[in-house]
């Protein structure tokens, strides 16, 4: 049997296998489709039903939509079917359910198959780099976060910038610099897995989704992209690149904070001199006084814009301290605690302190890089 991994429902239809007309129930299910029915529900796992809606009506949909429509359009072509008294298919079922119904789609087009191939394909990939453009990309992305929500998995973006680039283009002109980025591009593809996202974000700016991949992972591949890119390209071109990591959901839960966390970790990457790899450590700070008639400890600081209702501490019985979790990206930052919510004091604990601004110390915390 052919091997099917990491095939798209387009791709299984394409060659021959009528994919969709089996879940639909208007083709037999033979051993052969079953196997490949199978492995698609395994392996595409939260876009199983935005590939059959995208494959059908050219429109991507979350795979929450799209679920729906699909139970919508199999339900409108019994009921039509039933008055015709034949089969209508499904694909009439769902051009006339998603324009007629839905009025989701307007004036469909019939075309030739391989040129709405060619189309899609345009539609979704960087003409330039030949992985996905910018908005399909965010829409990758927006339905990782929509899956791993659902099912309580973690995941990773890396954000990539090349280090040297803006210099090499002005100095060796576009076309070399384009010659780079294409490189790049198919340097990721290389040493990414084949269920990582790889999008251009913008200029020579590059973006990875990494599916059920924690932060730690993930540094472990950013590493390798950063050493290879050093290998590669710095001897001779005089390029590095920099890497941001953000992980879902300990440092974002929406698309918009996972760019703006992942950006803001790889600006601080350039900001320690480039070709490095950041992300934002998770780090324990710990109160234990003394007197043990304490209610509540919050911790203010640079980190949350010195607000104590940012910072609220967690008593931890058994140790009888007060314990607050960050995740904080490489850097200094000062602090102080907030004892019973009027008292303000250093860490005890704490050897480094400064001058707090305000004619009084607080406590000076340090997070490296490695």
């Amino acid at each position: 049997m052919e091997k099917v991994e990491n095939k798209t429902v387009e791709e299984l239809e394409a060659e021959g296998y009528r994919i969709i007309d089996v879940i639909a129930g208007d083709t037999p299910l033979t051993t052969e489709l079953k196997y490949i029915i199978d492995k698609i529900v395994q392996e595409k796992r939260g876009t199983f039903y935005s590939d059959i809606l995208c494959t059908l009506a050219s429109e991507r949909f979350s795979e929450q939509e799209a679920k729906s429509l699909w139970e919508g359009i199999l339900q409108h072509k019994y009921i039509v079917s039933e008055k015709l008294r034949r089969n209508v298919g499904i694909r009439v079922a769902a051009l006339d359910y998603l324009e007629n119904i839905k009025k989701i789609i307007t004036m469909p087009k019939i075309i030739d198959e391989g040129e709405f191939r060619e189309t899609l394909k345009f539609a979704e990939r960087d003409a330039l780099t030949d992985v996905f453009n910018r908005r399909a990309v965010l829409r990758e992305l927006v339905d990782e976060i929509e899956y791993s929500g659902k099912n309580k998995e973690v995941f990773s973006l890396i954000m990539l910038d090349l280090d040297g680039y803006k210099n090499f283009n002005d100095t060796h002109g576009h076309q070399a610099g384009d010659i780079v980025l294409q490189e790049f591009a198919g340097l990721l593809k290389t040493i990414s897995r084949k269920e990582d996202v790889i999008g251009r974000y913008g200029g020579d700016e590059f973006v990875i989704v990494l599916s059920d991949v924690n932060k730690i992972s993930a540094r472990v591949i950013a590493e390798k992209i950063r050493a290879t890119v050093e290998r590669e390209f710095k001897a001779s071109i005089g390029i590095t690149v920099s890497l941001g990591i953000a992980e879902y959901p300990s440092d974002g839960k929406t698309q918009d904070d996972l760019i703006s966390q992942s950006d803001e970790a790889m600006y601080r990457a350039k900001e320690f001199g480039g070709n490095k790899v950041i992300y934002f450590k998770p780090v324990e700070i710990v109160y234990a006084p003394h007197d043990k008639t304490v209610k509540k400890v919050s911790c203010a600081g640079d980190f949350n814009r010195w607000n104590k209702n940012l910072g609220i501490m967690k008593y931890v019985e058994d140790r009888q301290e007060w314990r607050l979790t960050l995740n904080l990206k490489p850097g200094v930052y000062k602090y102080k605690f907030i004892v019973d919510g009027t008292k303000w004091i250093a860490d005890p604990a704490q050897v480094n302190c400064s001058d707090d601004g305000f004619g009084g110390r607080c406590s000076i915390l340090s997070v490296g890089i490695d």
